[in-house]
């Protein structure tokens, strides 16, 4: 189709573009190794084996989902110059089936999670590479910390665990008790979601073919600054970030047929990633008796395919005529906000309580005049329920949005034996209200102690529970309904070096 000649002219040219970028910064790294080579710099290197077992409470089956058996840490320093880098191996259980589709022996995939370059003066920190950016005040669930994407496989991980790195470069300038940090890459990253094959108990409602997503015809570039003033109270922040969506979201839907003929229509829905900007605040106060943070997001999403005109992404060849075409053109406006208290109980007992809101102030839509049931996998839309606003999720901020628009989260902390076993109770508790439910429509609750065996080797044994409810008005589809087989026992055994 000649209409499309601009488009794919432009997505070579910025495909060529970022492969250049990305030569440039290899080369780049490559000519500061060199250079370390030369200043007899220092070279650290840690990690730790992890040995992991889980099975369910139900019927102690396995619950076959990755995870990172082993994580090496490096960095290399000479002068002003750190080369730092982040690798982990992470494993797989094989299914009994697995050799009868592949001869591959391999159980391992071998994660590059970070490789970036430090020049630091006494200014400012300038860094360049595939690294991993943590924005927020508050310690997990920020609706500020938008920089890197998810990996939903570690979404009950803390730090930066669940995070994935992106090609980027990353500024740190000081002025004062004043402190900038920048953030530029000409990437789109999106996160890493559970493609329903496996026992992770979190799936999205629909998962679309490549082909059902439509490319972002401009350049994906991605940034922001986070600014922290430190005070003798504590600290003030605040911050913007625009980007595209870390996970797709319904773009339009086209109505195909064979020429003239739409007497056998096909229906095609078009996914995409919305354009969204974040500003927020936050702060953290600290006393002799607690420690208080906060953070509030403010975020404004737009869907960018004001048209979505393009051949059919099943059999082109028979559905040649493209005869109706809705493009959603989404807007929406929404609030996040997380708060935090830290402070200490009788006992030596640690307390850490968060608070988590999601609010949509506004949204709008065009119309979806489809007069036929539309047939995606795993997801079948009524016409009576093809409501647009009904689908709408949010693309960034806090990633337990997917699960509860409001939750509570409480961890108890203590450490015996002189400081040899530490013993934690986590929750997260589904406060939002639902229709003919009464209390709490679902839980989670884990009781974990750690023992240090030797100085380099620890034991970890878990209890993992999960409760939703049959009164959800959502029925089996509601989150913590579909969590209950997940809750577990879980046993490892970790060696540091």
């Amino acid at each position: 189709n000649p209409k499309n000649y601009p488009f794919k002219i432009m997505t070579i040219t910025n495909q060529g573009s970022w492969i250049y970028f990305i030569r440039i910064l290899f080369l780049l790294i490559c000519v500061i190794l060199y250079k370390l080579e030369g200043h007899s710099p220092d070279l650290t290197l840690s990690g730790h084996v992890d040995y992991s077992y889980i099975s369910r409470l139900s019927d102690r089956s396995l619950i076959n989902i990755p995870y990172r058996m082993v994580s090496l840490d490096i960095e290399r320093q000479a002068d002003q110059i750190t080369l730092n880098g982040s690798f982990a191996l992470e494993y797989h259980v094989r299914d009994d089936s697995y050799f009868l589709g592949s001869s591959d022996p391999q159980d391992f995939i071998f994660d590059m999670r970070e490789l970036y370059v430090t020049y630091n003066t006494n200014k400012y920190e300038f860094r360049v590479g595939k690294q991993i950016h943590s924005w927020g005040s508050v310690d997990e669930n920020s609706p500020l910390d938008n920089a890197s994407s998810l990996d939903y496989y570690y979404m009950f991980f803390g730090g930066i665990d669940r995070k994935m790195a992106t090609l980027s470069a990353s500024l740190d300038y000081y002025i004062g008790n004043l402190k900038i940090n920048t953030v530029f890459s000409p990437l789109h990253s999106t996160n890493r979601i559970p493609l329903g094959d496996d026992d992770f108990p979190i799936r999205l409602p629909v998962y679309p073919d490549a082909s059902e997503i439509l490319p972002i015809s401009e350049s994906p570039y991605e940034g922001g600054f986070y600014s922290t003033l430190s005070t003798d109270y504590g600290d003030l922040s605040a911050s913007y970030y625009s980007g595209y969506d870390r996970t797709f979201n319904l773009t339009g839907v086209n109505v195909y047929g064979h020429g003239g003929d739409i007497s056998f229509p096909n229906i095609d829905v078009v996914f995409g990633y919305r354009k969204t900007d974040v500003i927020g605040i936050g702060g953290v106060l600290l006393n002799n008796w607690f420690v208080m943070r906060y953070d509030l997001g403010y975020f404004t999403t737009k869907d960018q395919n004001s048209s979505i005109n393009r051949p059919s992404s099943f059999n082109p060849i028979y559905y040649d005529s493209l005869h109706f075409s809705y493009p959603l053109l989404e807007q929406a406006k929404y609030v996040q906000s997380t708060f935090q208290l830290e402070t200490e109980l009788p006992f030596d007992i640690n307390l850490i309580a968060q608070y988590f809101t999601h609010d949509t102030i506004s949204y709008s839509s065009d119309s979806l005049p489809v007069d036929q049931e539309i047939n995606i996998p795993n997801l079948e839309i009524d016409p009576a329920n093809m409501n647009p606003s009904n689908f709408f999720t949010p693309g960034m901020g806090v990633p337990l949005a997917i699960l509860t628009k409001k939750a509570v989260f409480l961890t108890l902390e203590k450490n015996m034996l002189d400081d040899q076993m530490n013993v934690s109770i986590t929750s997260m508790l589904d406060v939002a209200k639902y229709i003919d439910v009464s209390g709490l429509a679902g839980s989670l609750f884990e009781l974990k102690v750690e023992y240090i065996l030797e100085q380099d080797l620890h034991g970890v044994l878990a209890l993992t529970n999960v409760n939703g409810t049959a009164d959800h008005p959502d029925g089996e589809n509601y989150a913590f309904n579909r969590m209950e087989d997940f809750s577990h026992i879980r046993f490892e055994l970790k060696y540091f070096f």
